[in-house]
């Protein structure tokens, strides 16, 4: 079994890209449901773009995978994660929102 930080790990690298000339930017789109990249990809949004958040991956999250989302939001705390989202930060940037 993989411990907490190895599975955030693994979500993480699920989460950005990693390669292309978006490589290190968060994906533009959720991860498959119900793995760790989901997870992971699911709290930064409720930190930087709530309106992208998907209810259903919420719901059908698994234990291990909820313990990564609240982790996320947790390390949130500590680390700007708000300004992940291209959308968002064109919206803030134009003073749209």
């Amino acid at each position: 079994m993989k411990t907490l930080k190895e599975r955030f790990t693994e979500g993480l690298n699920q989460a950005f890209v990693s390669r292309g000339k978006k490589k290190g930017l968060l994906k533009a789109q959720c991860p498959p449901i119900d793995t760790t990249g989901a997870a992971v990809w699911q709290g930064i949004m409720s930190v930087s773009n709530p309106y992208k958040v998907g209810f259903c991956h919420l719901m059908f999250m698994s234990a291990e995978n909820k313990e990564l989302y609240n982790l996320t939001i947790r390390v949130s705390k500590f680390t700007d994660l708000s300004r992940f989202d291209r959308d968002a930060n064109t919206l803030k940037d134009l003073g749209v929102w």
